[in-house]
Parts: C-alpha cells; structure tokens; sequence
C-alpha cells in the first residue's frame, strides 16, 4: 500500500531531484546539453511555483485581517458580533 508523501517531503524529493540532474553527466555524454537546459527550467517552475503559493498565502492572511477588521468595526457599531 503505498502512502501519500507530505508536501514537505516532496519539495525535498524534488529539489534534491532537480539539483542531481546534471551530477553524472560529463562531456562524453551527447545528451548533456539537453539535460542542462533542463535544469535551469526545472528551477523556473519550483522558483514561480513557491512564489505563486506564497503570494497566495499572504493574499489569505490579508482577506483574513481585513475581515476580523470588519467584524470589529461591525462589533464596535452594533454592539454585537455578526
């Protein structure tokens, strides 16, 4: 039965991943340039992609700032919570 990883656990796995995609390669390799125009792509997207969940993150924290502001200012209005 296989197990579901943690977000944490495959950022690891993936980073860990990404920075060894050029590790065996050599010049005698005829692949190796592909390969290494594909790791600075692969760190694009890891690089966009945390940005992007972050940018949302605060995006969150401020909705929920602004609606405690609200409620307090309704509270403060009324007399009563909503």
């Amino acid at each position: 039965m296989s197990q579901h990883q943690s977000l944490a656990d495959q950022a690891v796995e993936t980073l860990a991943a990404v920075s060894a995609m050029t590790d065996a390669l050599t010049n005698d390799h005829p692949e190796r340039h592909a390969v290494r125009s594909l790791k600075p792509i692969a760190q694009d997207i890891i690089s966009n992609a945390l940005r992007q969940a972050r940018d949302l993150a605060y995006q969150a924290e401020e909705m929920q700032r602004e609606q405690r502001r609200v409620e307090a200012s309704l509270a403060d209005t009324t007399g009563r919570f909503l």
